[in-house]
């Protein structure tokens, strides 16, 4: 039976809901009878998903699924736990409404109350309370998955021993809690963000949807697995949608990177080259939930090598530049937090990089290639104007500075003769707004080459002074740069002394209502390297079209 009842609607401004008070601790019976309801008339659930969302602070997401009773009528039941009752006092939340994996509509937020429980624990005076054995499984979880909020939270904790030592001594008499707690602190200093999700929710569906299955199988059927095959992806935009950017139907693209990942199996590695997310709102925290979701479904979900570069809008300064012509610090994600969501601390894969860099490379012995990733993104973020602001904000400005371009030089170009090199970055080579685009270019000059140049620009605030010599290893194998940015197709080629191809990817995400529920609603590539021919053959899904080129 349950204890509320009420009205949510998706389009009018308000609920029909009475008031809801909530406590913590009441596992089962805090039940939720709930009809939904679109331009008053009952929303039609079937063959629908319901999920419970909620947020709590530091950045703490919640998804929890509801079970619908009568889809005809747009009646559900919902029971809430503990994860939705995590702070004492007023929390808002809302149902958000999937079918095959896509958001077809959100609920108006509502207002629930929580009320405290005997049996729960305060921590760090911040009403968050939770009962000890959930906090020691709640850091288990953090380490096994990555939580950034770890060390906070253990700052809660220690905190919370300090002040209550007698309690503890009743309730933990041999320790076992304490010893747990201290060797997980031993083992893990920081850690990544989590999301809280039900284990069955699946970002995006865990298979393609129906309408992609045959184009997916065509695409199968082209590819061969003795050559060296990249799934690639750019400019997927990927955001919450409900028309609230742009991109309108933003909510689909996270089907899309399901239909890429369903070709893993004939795949070498996987490289998301940059505009992830849309992050076109003003607020940070909606930005980092964006990469943060991104990161979950494009690398921790990853069977092969997967890799993601940063483009000029993953960082959340497009908004801000829109409106005020100016982005204060504080206002976007840093390429220090960017490190976080893109796993570059941990290196899932066995790639190398520059520490904990943006960017990277990755070799696959067997094949005899090495992939490169660049950072165009690589602005100055340690600038800034006199009033304060970012004088390089990253929406409309691209940069390489001189610490990854001798790593480029130095390290990443530093190959066996046999073989073969392929490079990707979100920015083209030839974009007027992207400073020491030159250097780079250079720099594969020399390599492809087998020579000497001096490296040097005078850019404001990204000087370039070094030397880059490949005359000890001799001219290299260079497949090309493979870029995105501009929501093109094309090839140019790129260079002075000598050329060499540089490929621009058309945009992931679609804009025209018409492609909904069509095969050409997605776009993204399989390039396939033959490194006996020096060709590469790209086939392409959706509005991506096949084409090849020779190096």
């Amino acid at each position: 039976m349950s204890k509320w009842a009420g009205t949510l609607s998706t389009t009018e401004p308000y609920n029909h809901l009475s008031v809801m008070q909530v406590r913590q601790g009441n596992e089962n019976s805090e039940i939720f009878d709930f009809k939904v309801v679109r331009n008053s008339v009952p929303y039609d659930l079937t063959c629908a998903r319901v999920l419970f969302c909620t947020k709590f602070k530091p950045h703490i997401l919640v998804e929890k699924e509801a079970t619908v009773l009568k889809p005809k009528e747009g009646l559900f039941q919902f029971v809430m736990d503990d994860d939705c009752m995590q702070r004492v006092g007023d929390q808002e939340g809302y149902f958000e409404i999937y079918e095959d994996g896509v958001l077809l509509d959100t609920t108006q937020n509502f207002v629930y109350t929580i009320q405290s429980s005997i049996l729960k624990m305060e921590m760090n005076g911040e009403s968050y309370i939770q009962r000890l054995e959930d906090l020691l499984n709640q850091l288990n979880d953090s380490f096994a998955n990555g939580n950034a909020e770890f060390e906070k939270e253990l700052e809660y904790w220690r905190q919370y021993v300090a002040d209550n030592k007698e309690l503890l001594e009743s309730i933990d008499p041999g320790g076992a809690l304490l010893n747990r707690i201290n060797e997980l602190q031993k083992q893990q200093e920081e850690l990544n963000g989590t999301l809280q999700t039900n284990a069955a929710l699946q970002i995006g569906g865990e298979t393609p949807r129906p309408v992609f299955s045959s184009a997916l199988n065509l695409l199968r059927q082209k590819i061969d697995r003795t050559k060296f095959n990249v799934l690639h992806m750019t400019d997927i935009h990927t955001d919450y949608g409900h028309g609230r950017t742009s991109w309108k139907y933003a909510d689909m693209f996270w089907s899309h990177i399901t239909n890429m990942q369903s070709l893993q199996d004939l795949a070498d590695v996987a490289i998301y080259n940059g505009d992830n997310a849309d992050c076109y709102i003003k607020d940070k925290d909606i930005s980092e939930q964006q990469q943060r979701k991104f990161g979950i479904k494009a690398i921790r979900s990853a069977a092969i090598p997967t890799f993601v570069n940063l483009g000029n809008h993953d960082n959340g300064s497009p908004p801000f530049k829109r409106d005020i012509g100016k982005v204060m610090p504080g206002d976007i994600i840093t390429n220090e937090e960017f490190k976080d969501f893109y796993e570059t601390k941990t290196k899932l894969f066995d790639e190398v990089r520059n520490g904990d860099s943006l960017y990277f490379y990755k070799d696959f012995e067997d094949k005899k290639i090495r992939v490169i990733g660049l950072n165009t993104n690589d602005n100055n973020q340690s600038v800034f104007n006199s009033d304060g602001t970012y004088k390089y904000g990253s929406h409309d400005h691209f940069a390489m500075q001189q610490e990854q371009l001798k790593w480029l030089a130095n390290e990443a170009l530093k190959v066996p003769n046999d073989y073969h090199v392929i490079v990707f970055g979100h920015c083209p080579l030839h974009e007027t707004i992207f400073d020491n685009r030159e250097c780079a270019i250079k720099i594969l000059e020399a390599f492809k080459l087998g020579t000497t140049v001096p490296i040097k620009s005078v850019y404001p605030d990204h000087e370039v002074d070094f030397t880059a010599s490949f005359i000890n290893q001799g001219p290299g194998n260079l497949v090309g740069y493979i870029c995105g940015h501009w929501h093109d197709e094309g090839f140019n080629q790129i260079g002075e002394s000598i050329k060499f191809t540089q490929m621009r990817c058309l945009n992931g995400g679609f804009s025209d209502p018409a492609l909904i529920d069509t095969p050409q609603e997605d776009c993204w590539s399989v390039l396939s390297v033959d490194t006996a021919a020096k060709k590469v053959d790209v086939f392409g899904f959706g509005r991506a079209t096949n084409r090849s080129f020779t190096y």
